[in-house]
């Protein structure tokens, strides 16, 4: 079995990383971690008999506030700049996006058939934070996301 506390660390130790703040994120690679955060968000919802229903919220809450400072910070001005400033251009777009994101969470579906959470999850969610890092309490309802989520996980 693997060690909770340590894979927390491990998984969150590259929020610190100053080089990690200063790259810009990449809007197709963000709309993709959307995509992985829906799919967690849908598990985690159907996980309700399975595990305590504060760890479930605490999970919950931070990929909420982190998948809506992507698409406040990166996803929807990206969409706009991408087309000029046309907001009907960068409207449609994002329909485009949401059926991507669809689409990954079907794939995903696929692959992770179980109602049970995996510490995969937790691993993917953090690599997407690795490129866009969110600020201030945000962070935080990650971090405590990241790490109930392993927890949860390594519960079986």
């Amino acid at each position: 079995m693997l060690n909770t506390p340590k894979i927390a660390a491990f998984l969150l130790a590259s929020f610190a990383s100053p080089l990690l703040l200063a790259a810009q994120p990449n809007i197709n690679e963000m709309q993709g971690c959307q995509g992985v955060i829906d799919f967690v968000e849908h598990k985690v919802d159907g996980a309700a008999d399975l595990y305590d229903d504060q760890d479930l919220a605490t999970v919950k809450k931070g990929l909420v506030a982190y998948d809506q400072f992507i698409q406040k910070t990166v996803v929807s001005p990206g969409l706009l700049a991408f087309n000029n400033g046309d907001q009907g251009k960068a409207d449609a777009m994002q329909k485009q996006v949401d059926a991507y994101k669809a689409s990954l969470v079907n794939n995903l579906n696929s692959r992770y058939p179980g109602s049970k959470l995996v510490t995969d999850y937790a691993v993917a969610v953090n690599d997407c934070a690795k490129k866009a890092v969110p600020q201030g309490d945000d962070l935080e309802a990650l971090k405590q996301s990241l790490e109930t989520l392993v927890k949860l996980a390594q519960q079986g």
